[in-house]
């Protein structure tokens, strides 16, 4: 067992730098490995198979001045500390691409002590006695020339950015964030953020000619950002796989998706959303959900029999914004309105195509798209007129519905007794509501294929989720075993439901646990971060 110190003497960082390169050795048996200088080298490089704690080592003395020795396993064990034990692939011309990323990324350190010759004869002599001679010389010509096989190793270890700063919906933008940043620090990756409401945008002009493992951004505005003449995004002079999450439908966030390289690829929550991006913005996009996390506390206590955590809007102001609308727009728009209104099954997609064709017109994908967006304030309309009659219709039926939220106080619904109305909640509050309610409440925003974090905490506190169908759940979590699923067109059969389960704890408990289990298992930020740093 051995394990990492670092050290103050800046005398001893190229001393064991030079003991790694020459005697592998070092980097055999267990590692425990300090997880700051862990994550601040960048973490292990998945790019490359064939040794990999020794790169790591070569990576941290690099950066640090460190020492290695034999420990006992018990002092080693802390919470500040990895430990390293990884199998080694016994495909030779893996190792011997990896020595020649070492040799390409260390040339000019080799160079200045005189050494850079010897180490790449020792290295073109090893690979001659695995009869990888030709290949090796021709390998190690292409790394050093830095082409795309170095960068292909290289970038895996470089930090990840992310772009923060959206302050909207009660800064869950900003949340999702924090929690996916954690996440793939814990996968260790090395990661950094960038909040443009906070530091001068002007200052992303260093980045300019950078490399990075990638930079995601959350419904951001960021990758909107020109150069100075005007003619060229500024990420495309930074190097790094691009990525704009979405979480409203994409009609809603054109702007951003218009003005941005083709390179910046979307990553949403509901597969009709993706389809979207593809046709009408052209952009490579793909299903990735949000997640949720485990609470940081354990809450036994179970206050609340149905709870939502969520805001409130009157849906009659977005009619107001359809009754202000240009003529012949505010037909399109009611007549979408009330397809959505009568089918509440369709996506929006679905209900605006059936309207538009009703008007016997044609039209281009580009000015379809310019008539979704005028209309879109229908969407607003129906997805809060279904989130009040879905806790309407359970209070009409005698149920007791807990709401958080200072925007439900001037609502209509404060008529029946059993709407419990309390104020907003933050951050880990939320989840200790979730923790204290036997049913908690997702209503969708009109996602109909959707997964969002709310359904994911839900599960992971413990409560039995109820929500709205989609697509998403099929094949993944099944009704009356993990979840509750309800039809917006079939509400009359909510209460009824709800009331049965409710004079079934035991029942209800189970169903709890079987969804905590299947949320735990594959809807965690580390899940996603997991998937994500895999798929680069």
């Amino acid at each position: 067992m051995k394990i990492i110190d670092v050290q103050e003497s800046e005398a001893e960082k190229d001393k064991w730098f030079f003991k790694l390169l020459y005697d592998e050795r070092l980097a055999e048996d267990f590692i425990w490995i300090p997880k700051a200088v862990f994550w601040d080298a960048g973490g292990l490089n998945c790019k490359i198979k064939a040794k990999q704690k020794y790169e790591l080592l070569l990576r941290l003395a690099e950066r640090n001045s460190i020492a290695i020795r034999e420990c006992s396993e018990e002092k080693a064990f802390s919470d500040e500390y990895a430990l390293l034990d990884l199998p080694e692939t016994k495909d030779p011309f893996e190792g011997i691409r990896t020595d020649s990323y070492i040799i390409s990324r260390y040339k000019d350190k080799l160079l200045k002590y005189g050494c850079f010759d010897e180490v790449v004869e020792s290295f073109l002599l090893s690979a001659k006695e695995s009869g990888f001679q030709k290949e090796a010389a021709e390998l190690l010509e292409r790394m050093l020339g830095r082409q795309k096989e170095y960068y292909d190793i290289d970038d895996a270890v470089r930090p990840v950015l992310i772009y923060k700063g959206v302050d909207i919906c009660y800064n869950v933008l900003n949340i999702f964030a924090e929690q996916f940043g954690a996440a793939l620090e814990r996968m260790g990756a090395k990661v950094e953020y960038f909040d443009p409401e906070k530091e001068d945008v002007r200052l992303m002009r260093n980045a300019v000619g950078k490399r990075y493992r990638a930079i995601i951004g959350w419904q951001t505005y960021m990758f909107s950002i020109t150069m100075r003449n005007g003619e060229r995004y500024l990420h495309d002079a930074i190097y790094a796989p691009k990525f704009n999450f979405i979480f409203d439908h994409p009609v809603w966030v054109r702007q951003i998706l218009t003005r941005s390289p083709q390179t910046v690829r979307i990553l949403t929550h509901d597969p009709a959303y993706v389809n979207f991006c593809s046709r009408y913005y052209k952009k490579e996009a793909y299903l990735f959900p949000p997640a949720g996390t485990l609470p940081s506390s354990e809450e036994t206590e179970k206050k609340y029999d149905i709870s939502f955590v969520g805001s409130y809007e009157d849906y009659r102001r977005g009619m107001v914004l359809i009754h202000q609308m240009e003529r012949k727009t505010r037909f399109l728009a009611n007549r979408f309105l009330l397809k959505l209104r009568k089918q509440p099954g369709q996506t929006a997609d679905e209900a605006f195509y059936q309207a538009l064709r009703e008007t016997g017109e044609t039209y281009t994908d580009e000015e379809y798209l310019e008539k979704f967006f005028q209309c879109k304030s229908a969407i607003f309309c129906v997805m809060h007129y279904y989130r009040a009659k879905v806790i309407e219709t359970l209070l009409q039926a005698g149920c007791r519905v807990d709401v958080f939220g200072n925007s439900w106080e001037g609502c209509a619904l404060k008529k029946y007794p059993g709407f419990i109305c309390h104020s907003d909640l933050l951050g880990e509050e939320c989840m200790k509501v979730w923790q204290q309610s036997r049913l908690s409440l997702n209503i969708m925003s009109w996602h109909k294929g959707g997964f969002t974090e709310r359904m994911a905490n839900i599960m992971l506190c413990r409560a039995v989720l109820v929500t709205d169908y989609t697509t998403y759940l099929d094949g993944k979590f099944e009704h009356g075993k993990d979840v509750l699923i309800f039809r917006l067109d079939a509400l009359e059969e909510l209460p009824k439901m709800i009331k049965e389960r409710l004079n079934q704890p035991q029942k209800l408990e189970k169903i709890a646990q079987s969804g905590f289990e299947k949320a735990k298992e594959r809807h965690t930020w580390d899940c996603r971060a997991k998937e994500f740093l895999e798929g680069l």
